[in-house]
């Protein structure tokens, strides 16, 4: 076996530069992560794969993709069809109807689009705590209010 010196001398320059860029490469990909392989964007948002997805209903009752979701003690969402659920986000359109709307929004209910978000993880099972709800019909501060809206969680024991 020679030296590499005298491999070298008889590649040539170009011959010696190609060695050196193998051998570097190849002592390079022993450790560290392949230079190709980057991680980029935002962390992946966390998913309920450890168990079933609900929202809390009245009284606390788990609903899996309700027609009828309330919203605090003075709204409800109605005629819900769910778009997707279970995910970090769960997406449906419907109707709002409310005391501080009525009479009018009862008889024909304001139209929405509701996302659900902010799994809150439960021995194995989640539910939504947070509702956005986008009402074209409802302006200033009850739009506002309807942007971020708390959901009841149950306790769990």
């Amino acid at each position: 076996m020679r030296p590499a010196t005298a491999t070298a001398r008889t590649l040539g320059a170009a011959g010696a530069a190609l060695l050196a860029g193998l051998l570097a490469a190849a002592v390079a990909g022993c450790g560290g992560p392949d230079p190709l392989l980057r991680d980029e964007g935002p962390a992946a948002a966390p998913t309920a794969r450890t168990g079933p997805v609900y929202a809390a209903g009245d009284a606390g009752r788990p609903l899996q993709r309700p027609s009828a979701l309330p919203l605090g003690d003075s709204a409800r969402l109605t005629g819900l069809r769910w778009e997707s659920w279970g995910g970090a986000t769960a997406v449906a359109g419907g109707g709002l109807v409310g005391d501080w709307c009525a009479p009018a929004c009862v008889r024909r209910p304001y139209r929405v689009k509701v996302t659900l978000s902010g799994l809150q993880r439960q021995q194995g099972f989640a539910y939504y705590s947070s509702a956005g709800v986008v009402a074209p019909e409802v302006h200033g501060a009850k739009a506002a209010e309807l942007g971020r809206v708390s959901l009841h969680l149950p306790d769990v024991e």
